[in-house]
């Protein structure tokens, strides 16, 4: 009895040695720069939001923050590099639709996207826009899937990359209503609206925030949006379902995610900071102009999001071919 008691004290002692490290960790951090992997080029969407928050959450977490783009058609190559990170919070990971819809969309990826990984926040959901160029002959979506009809596999779509809300817009339109588009995608939204812009592609789904100012300039025009109802930021223009194709809807979603195993303690800190900028007044108005939509929800109502998305699009790729 006496032994096993002394057992007992000694590995009670052991574990306490070796949880120390955490729990210094967690006091003192943040204590060097954080460095926020954004997989998409300067520009886009998730580019745009990284760097609005940035300057708020470096004043609030008394650290550098630095948005690194390490941009890719499938997000996957910067997915790696922060799965593969120390889990201590100085490295993160900028998800947006991609990261969640490639388990359906790609064959083998090189890290488990629930298990890899520890979710610290949803930043946001937003509303994405379907955009042409000026000169092609359809005003309306019913204008545009009577030209696709007519002339089917000669309408192209440009996207911010394979499996990214941009994308799979475009395939859940071309499947409710029967039209062939041609899809050409790019590393992100921005570059994907620059294709639009010098008129190599026909149409582009996007995001509010880089589209809007082409739009109010007359250089693209917008044909409708996705959501249950009219954006705020955008309200002239029709939702898919207004337009008269109604389930077609995907949102744009950002995520931030931390190596799997980085404790909680330093996970809800930088989620608090994130909060606490994203819900200013002044920022909040900034990104509701932008067609984003703010959450910034806690790790663990985000980690059972992340779970959820994962097997929302696991299942609709039993029904639709997500790939092409």
């Amino acid at each position: 009895m006496l032994e096993k008691l002394r057992l007992g004290v000694v590995l009670a002692g052991l574990l306490a040695i070796f949880s120390m490290p955490a729990a210094i960790a967690a006091t003192t951090f943040p204590d060097q720069p954080i460095r926020i992997i954004v997989p998409r080029a300067p520009g886009g969407g998730s580019d745009i939001i990284a760097r609005l928050i940035a300057p708020g959450l470096q004043e609030k977490l008394g650290v550098t923050i630095v948005v690194d783009n390490r941009p890719d058609s499938t997000t996957v190559r910067g997915a790696s590099t922060v799965a593969n990170s120390k889990p201590d919070g100085y490295t993160l990971f900028l998800a947006d639709n991609s990261f969640y819809q490639n388990p359906a969309l790609l064959k083998e990826l090189p890290y488990d996207t629930i298990k890899s990984f520890s979710a610290i926040t949803m930043l946001a959901e937003g509303p994405v826009i379907l955009i042409a160029k000026p000169n092609l002959p359809a005003n309306t979506l019913q204008e545009l899937i009577t030209l696709a009809r007519e002339k089917p596999g000669a309408i192209s779509y440009a996207s911010g990359g394979v499996g990214s809300s941009t994308h799979l817009a475009g395939v859940l339109l071309s499947w409710k209503t029967g039209v062939q588009m041609i899809h050409v995608p790019y590393k992100s939204s921005g570059e994907a609206l620059n294709a639009l812009l010098g008129q190599q592609v026909d149409t582009q789904f996007g995001g509010i925030s880089s589209a809007r100012p082409m739009i109010e300039s007359g250089k693209v025009k917008a044909i409708s949006l996705s959501g249950a109802e009219r954006d705020p930021s955008m309200p002239d223009v029709p939702t898919n379902t207004e337009a008269g194709v109604a389930d077609a809807d995907v949102m744009s979603v950002w995520g931030i995610h931390a190596p799997a195993g980085t404790p909680l303690e330093i996970r809800e800190k930088i989620r608090n900071a994130i909060a606490e900028v994203m819900k200013q007044p002044a920022l909040q108005e900034r990104l509701s102009g932008l067609g984003y939509h703010v959450l910034a929800n806690t790790p663990q109502e985000h980690q059972k999001q992340t779970e959820g998305l994962v097997n929302q699009w696991l299942t609709l790729a039993k029904e639709v071919d997500l790939t092409r």
